[in-house]
C-alpha cells in the first residue's frame, strides 16, 4: 500500500487525473473518497516502465531498495 500511495502521488495519469479520485466509489448505497484496501496492478506494473530515477525516488523512505521491489512487480505481474 505504501508503494502504491507513493508512486501515486510521483507519478502523472492520463487525464491528470488524481490517483484516489479515479479510484473513488460511488453508489446507491455507498460512496468512498478513496480506495480502501485496493491494490491497483496497473499502477504497481508501471514501475517497471519508468526510468530508474524515478524508481529511487519512489523507493526513497520504503525499506528495501529498487532491485527488490522491481523483482516483487516483476514476480507479481507473473502472476496476473
Amino acid at each position: 500500500m505504501r508503494l502504491q500511495d507513493r508512486m501515486a502521488t510521483l507519478l502523472t495519469t492520463l487525464g491528470d487525473i488524481d490517483f484516489a479520485t479515479y479510484r473513488s466509489f460511488k453508489s446507491t448505497t455507498r460512496e468512498t473518497a478513496e480506495p480502501f484496501r485496493f491494490v491497483d496492478g496497473e499502477l504497481i506494473e508501471r514501475f517497471l516502465d519508468v526510468e530508474e530515477d524515478v524508481q529511487v525516488e519512489i523507493c526513497k523512505g520504503l525499506g528495501p531498495g529498487v532491485e527488490d521491489v522491481r523483482n516483487l512487480v516483476e514476480e507479481l505481474k507473473r502472476i496476473h
